[in-house]
């Protein structure tokens, strides 16, 4: 969903949202960090503004679709996310807000129609399922090269979709351990292609090490020199998954700043 100031680099689904151009692969293996900080460096749109559809799909094959709007902007902060769910009726209305605090963990409420008030996302309850689907609230917050120590893990083929060319493509392997106490993960394996340093699978491990999430960028779109992530799978451990999946995109076409206030998300 991706959807803050660079939730499309831890997952690029949300993780989502505003990349940059492609550079040349490295002719010799470069450390993580050097990896790592040209994936941070990618230009970013300014704003973007898209519809998504979230499919959830129980172990049992069981499907529900859910549809969305998202609005994000940059800001000196990082990246402010506005989400609000069109459909179905038991979930319209709801609306949910990510405002970047620099140095910080980012503020987060949700509106919840039926109980008329605003629920804030408090640090500790953080890894929990943002409405059933399996990425979290954590997952959904603004990531930045200092909020994880980095190493190489090695080197695979990964295979994504850009402008409607699929392709393997060579990867780096990276492992993140992220720095934040309050993280819900205590390690975060990242594929990132050599041809455009792109996040296009993460693995999550919970704090005792075991499996929570595999999650793919399977497909890509360039606006100018932006990259979107227009399709996302999370692949819970448990059988669940969550396919987002993003149409009508416009980028930088201009988001009114009252979209992310306090006054529209309880309005």
């Amino acid at each position: 969903m991706t959807l803050n100031h660079r939730i499309w680099r831890i997952l690029p689904v949300l993780a989502v949202l505003l990349a940059g151009p492609p550079v040349a692969a490295h002719a010799a293996a470069p450390d993580a960090d050097e990896i790592m900080r040209a994936h941070f460096a990618l230009p970013e749109a300014q704003d973007m503004s898209a519809t998504m559809y979230m499919v959830l799909r129980a172990a049992d094959g069981t499907k529900l679709t859910r549809t969305l709007r998202i609005d994000a902007r940059q800001t000196p902060r990082g990246t402010d996310q506005y989400t609000e769910f069109l459909s179905p009726a038991d979930v319209r209305g709801t609306r949910f807000l990510t405002l970047a605090r620099r140095n910080g963990a980012d503020e987060q409420r949700l509106w919840l129609p039926d109980l008329g008030k605003v629920r804030l996302i408090a640090a500790a309850g953080k890894g929990g399922k943002f409405m059933g689907s399996d990425f979290s609230y954590y997952d959904m917050e603004s990531r930045d090269f200092g909020d994880a120590a980095y190493r190489l893990d090695g080197e695979d083929t990964c295979t994504y979709t850009l402008d409607g060319r699929r392709a393997e493509h060579a990867c780096w392997v990276i492992a993140s351990t992220p720095t934040d106490p309050d993280a819900p993960y205590s390690l975060v394996k990242t594929w990132v292609s050599r041809d455009e340093p792109i996040m296009v699978r993460s693995e999550m491990f919970d704090r005792n090490g075991q499996p929570v999430k595999s999650v793919y960028v399977t497909e890509w779109k360039s606006f100018g020199q932006v990259l979107i992530p227009l399709k996302t799978l999370a692949a819970a451990a448990d059988g669940h998954k969550t396919l987002l999946q993003m149409e009508d995109v416009r980028v930088n076409q201009g988001v009114p700043a009252a979209t992310f206030t306090l006054q529209n998300l309880q309005r």
